[in-house]
């Protein structure tokens, strides 16, 4: 027989999905989840616990590194967000001193995916409605960490302690 199969009384078998089934499949590919999401299993529990106490000292460790290079750190309510830019109404000035209004700009247009909350720490993305804690630069956002928190990241007070600690030099020898 040729490439097909007949069978009595039958239309020929073809071999192979119909080019119609392509656009479909191509469709149920792109609803799939990004693969970061797909990547994040769950753990054994106690394994679980290790790995989010070990991010909470990294988000720790990032926090206080972070904390030494903004001009100004509040506490703000996003008003109306633009392509370029955000207006925030700040509740509360951490650090530095201002106005109650403030326009403000991401100081990169990248955010971080990840399993862990510490992969998130330097995203910057704003949305109308919600309140965050923002580290400020000349009117750039280094830091959009939002007040509403989960039980695996840093909560408000333990960052706001970490950025309200006295900066510590770093140890030096004298020489003589």
């Amino acid at each position: 027989m040729s490439g097909m199969d007949t069978h009595a009384g039958s239309k020929p078998l073809r071999r192979g999905a119909p080019r119609a089934y392509w656009p479909c499949a191509l469709v149920a590919l792109l609803w799939l989840p990004p693969p970061p999401a797909l990547a994040c299993g769950s753990l054994p529990a106690d394994m679980q616990r290790r790995l989010v106490a070990a991010d909470l000292q990294r988000q720790q460790a990032l926090a206080a590194m972070l904390a030494t290079r903004p001009d100004a750190i509040v506490i703000a309510d996003v008003v109306a967000v633009a392509p370029d830019d955000a207006r925030v109404h700040v509740r509360q000035w951490i650090k530095g001193a201002g106005d109650a209004a403030l326009q403000v700009a991401p100081a990169n247009r990248l955010d971080a995916i990840g399993c862990l909350p510490s992969a998130e720490f330097g995203n910057v993305a704003l949305r109308p409605g919600e309140h965050y804690l923002l580290y400020l630069a000349g009117g750039s956002v280094l830091r959009a960490g939002n007040l509403r928190r989960g039980p695996e990241e840093f909560t408000l007070e333990q960052e706001l302690e970490q950025v309200r600690a006295p900066v510590s030099a770093p140890a030096t020898r004298e020489v003589r």
